[in-house]
């Protein structure tokens, strides 16, 4: 994944690369950054290379952001705007460019971090993954069509577009999974994706496909607040984004 950082400020630059390859080491993806001061240093640039993802400073020294960003969609119209801004105050100006989200500085870690994984949810070729050993063979599962994940003895039922069996221990898949936040963990040994959650009700979560699993009595009130704000954030997120 190519990912082009276009801002003034040299500090900017060396703090969001570093979270950048942080998110990339946690979500296994190769990533690479380049760093331009300016806008027209970048659209240069971008003449010879596609970018996935930009970072867009709105103020910069000698450039305006917002009309470098007009630039670069008449030149590469497909890749992802994420704009950087002091100030919300021209964010409206911002809007016929079709950024995907905009930034306030200073960054915001956690913040960054939801962005790039609501990104890669539309981003099926840069989806994150985890490797599965299955015997002698290993498949990559991706975060996305992974249902759930439920401990039986020493073996793990990881349910995904297919379902697996493998000896692997269930913590070690929790902890894989512990950044993203559509991954809950209801009970001991059962963790479950949120976007295939149909309901929790009682001391039941239902999954899409029919299955339902217990939920932990003493988190029961936890568990529901956390699909309720789940949802609330996936629809406020479509919706700014109209």
């Amino acid at each position: 994944m190519r990912i082009a950082i276009v801002d003034d400020e040299k500090a900017v630059h060396i703090s969001l690369e570093k979270a950048l390859k942080i998110w990339a080491d946690k979500n296994r993806l190769d990533i690479a950054c380049d760093y331009f001061p300016n806008g027209g240093e970048f659209l240069s640039a971008l003449r010879g290379k596609q970018y996935d993802i930009v970072f867009m400073d709105i103020y910069m020294d000698g450039s305006d952001g917002i009309q470098t960003a007009v630039r670069m969609r008449q030149i590469s119209p497909g890749c992802c705007l994420i704009f950087l801004t002091s100030s919300e105050e021209h964010m409206m100006q911002a809007f016929p460019c079709h950024a995907f989200d905009y930034l306030l500085k200073p960054l915001d870690e956690a913040r960054l971090t939801q962005t790039l994984s609501d990104l890669l949810r539309i981003m099926p070729d840069k989806q994150p993954y985890f490797d599965l050993p299955l015997g002698k063979q290993t498949i990559h599962v991706l975060y996305s069509h992974l249902q759930y994940i439920s401990a039986d003895s020493n073996y793990c039922i990881v349910q995904a577009q297919e379902q697996y069996r493998c000896r692997m221990p269930f913590h070690k898949l929790k902890t894989l999974l512990a950044n993203d936040e559509r991954f809950c963990a209801i009970n001991r040994g059962i963790l479950v994706n949120l976007d295939y959650v149909d309901d929790m009700e009682d001391y039941t979560c239902r999954m899409k496909n029919g299955i339902s699993f217990p939920i932990n009595t003493k988190k029961k009130t936890e568990l529901k607040q956390a699909l309720i704000t789940y949802r609330f954030n996936i629809r406020r997120k479509r919706l700014s984004r109209r």
